[in-house]
């Protein structure tokens, strides 16, 4: 049988029960794997992977669901929410998100290896691959949550309504970008022609509106179809256990051309697509220069960070490739810097070409002034 499978979160790959999981189906079938977010495809290359899970897409679980629905048998979503409901919930925001969720059996392994894991079909199709599954894993057959409209459109398109279940005090996360921090488990966004103006159950960021929408520019975002997510964006896991990825897939792409830049700004989830062929980065935002220097040291690529100490706290610990530097602005002015280094350096543009990464630096310093307080070099 042709099984694909959609791995979503760290854990599973942190903790290798994605690889027992993985050991275990392809024995009597063939078996295609993918991880979704930036994160788990770093936690897939730490765990080795590389070479079984497919790193080189880009797409959300009910996007890559959909994607293996064209090719495969039976399609599984493995996933490890922090709590049992959190992660039958969102199960269900997936296939909520689904054209046609009968299209071929779709089951969810959740929790894999706790007391209360379970197996989910999520159409009738997969009751029978799912009592198998289940006595394979030792886990029990659950019956699916009610499915729930997770994003309603009226007003003729104009007005969009997002759900979403949390954790109280989670940040919430559009494309990305930080728009908010949840007060309650039942948190709904709601836009208008394209602006998020609402957050119900949660408090909105103000900077991360500016962000999300590119300040002046005044950009819409399809609140339906964007990638929300909630939580830490970063994962907890010591330096340690962080290989370089030297040796994997995505190597052919680095060392990347003499000289070019890119500009990471309050988008470390896109860092991966973003690094492919540049030689070192600047990054905008305490979060966004921790999470992306860290992916970043793993290829060896140094980074100009744009800080102003005003921190989401999604990351737990950074490391930084030799050569990256830290500039710590006055509180507020790392977006308005940001947006005059990508202005001014840049040309606007999301990469650029630089005759080394001192001619970079020094570029970035000069124009600081006065809002730099310090910097750090490492």
């Amino acid at each position: 049988m042709k099984i694909g499978i959609v791995v979503h979160g760290t854990e599973l790959l942190d903790s290798g029960r994605a690889r027992e999981f993985l050991t275990l189906l392809s024995g009597e079938n063939r078996i295609r794997t993918c991880v979704c977010g930036t994160m788990g495809k770093i936690a897939a290359m730490d765990a080795g992977l590389e070479g079984e899970i497919d790193l080189g897409q880009h797409l959300k679980p009910s996007a890559s669901i959909e994607a293996f629905f064209e090719t495969e048998d039976l399609v599984c979503l493995l996933n490890h929410g922090k709590e049992l409901d959190s992660g039958r919930a969102f199960g269900r925001i997936v296939v909520s998100h689904l054209e046609n969720s009968e299209a071929k059996p779709l089951l969810q392994v959740e929790r894999p290896g706790f007391s209360d894991g379970q197996v989910i079909p999520w159409n009738r199709e997969a009751y029978g691959h799912a009592e198998k599954l289940a006595g394979l894993l030792g886990l029990k057959v659950a019956s699916p949550p009610t499915p729930v409209r997770s994003v309603e459109v009226t007003d003729n398109g104009k007005r969009v309504l997002r759900r979403l279940s949390t954790r109280p005090g989670s940040c919430i996360m559009v494309n990305g970008i930080v728009v908010g921090k949840a007060t309650s488990p039942d948190v709904a966004l709601i836009s208008e022609n394209g602006f998020l103006i609402l957050m119900e159950g949660g408090d909105i960021k103000k900077e991360g509106l500016l962000t999300l929408h590119e300040h002046e520019k005044r950009v819409p975002v399809d609140l339906a179809h964007a990638w929300v997510k909630t939580g830490k964006l970063w994962r907890e896991k010591s330096r340690d256990k962080r290989p370089s990825c030297s040796n994997s897939c995505w190597e052919k792409a680095l060392p990347g051309k003499k000289g070019r830049a890119v500009i990471i700004d309050h988008c470390a989830e896109r860092s991966l697509e973003l690094i492919e062929g540049a030689s070192f980065a600047v990054t905008v935002g305490d979060d966004t220069t921790e999470i992306a220097g860290d992916i970043l040291s793993r290829f060896g690529i140094p980074i100009i960070g744009i800080t102003d100490g005003d921190c989401d706290e999604l990351a737990v610990s950074a490391a930084y490739s030799p050569g990256s530097v830290v500039l710590l602005l006055k509180p507020g002015l790392d977006d308005e810097f940001g947006r005059r280094v990508k202005k001014e350096l840049f040309s606007g543009k999301e990469a650029a070409f630089f005759e080394s990464l001192e001619s970079l630096r020094q570029a970035v310093i000069k124009l600081a002034p006065p809002s730099l307080e310090s910097f750090s070099e490492y």
